[in-house]
């Protein structure tokens, strides 16, 4: 991940809490992660809310921020399926693409469960009525350039709108 990464890291608190636990909810609906037998890379795993959300699961936490990682380097792990929720936009194109190579040399069978923000005036306007201002400050890629990438990496399954501010993506890699 880029060495510029960014400073925020979604907070589960107020308002703001009922809109990224719904997007959770909605990976694992998506995913069926409550219901397989399945280990999780949760890439970018920020607070580990998924894993509190799946506490019975074998999720494996990897983050750039070393206070919440568990592991020092995603790409000596093995795993099922993938989530990486918020997290491709503070990538560059490189990083991202590189993100995907590095996820199918691991396994070529991986599913990927991807979280995009859609920077919109509904979220530039949900992001002052939640006093959350830096709401996507540090964006590196924009939601165009994630969609092209996965499309070029990966298979996509479904896919499904969250309040009118993220898409979530449940794919397969090419």
């Amino acid at each position: 991940m880029s060495k510029n990464y960014y400073s925020n890291t979604t907070s589960f608190k107020g308002l703001s809490s009922i809109y990224f636990n719904s997007i959770l909810k909605n990976i694992i609906k998506i995913g069926k992660l409550d219901i397989k037998n399945v280990t999780i890379l949760d890439f970018g795993c920020g607070k580990k809310q998924l894993d509190k959300l799946l506490f019975n699961k074998k999720i494996l936490n990897y983050d750039i921020k070393k206070e919440y990682s568990e592991y020092d380097d995603y790409k000596i792990l093995k795993f099922d399926i993938v989530v990486a929720n918020h997290v491709l936009m503070y990538l560059d194109k490189r990083e991202i693409i590189e993100f995907f190579t590095n996820i199918k040399k691991i396994n070529n069978d991986c599913e990927i469960i991807i979280g995009i923000a859609k920077v919109n005036w509904l979220s530039k306007l949900a992001k002052y009525l939640l006093l959350n201002f830096n709401a996507h400050k540090n964006i590196i890629s924009s939601y165009n350039t994630q969609l092209e990438i996965i499309k070029k990496y990966t298979k996509i399954i479904s896919k499904k709108n969250i309040f009118f501010s993220t898409d979530i993506f449940y794919t397969k890699l090419k």
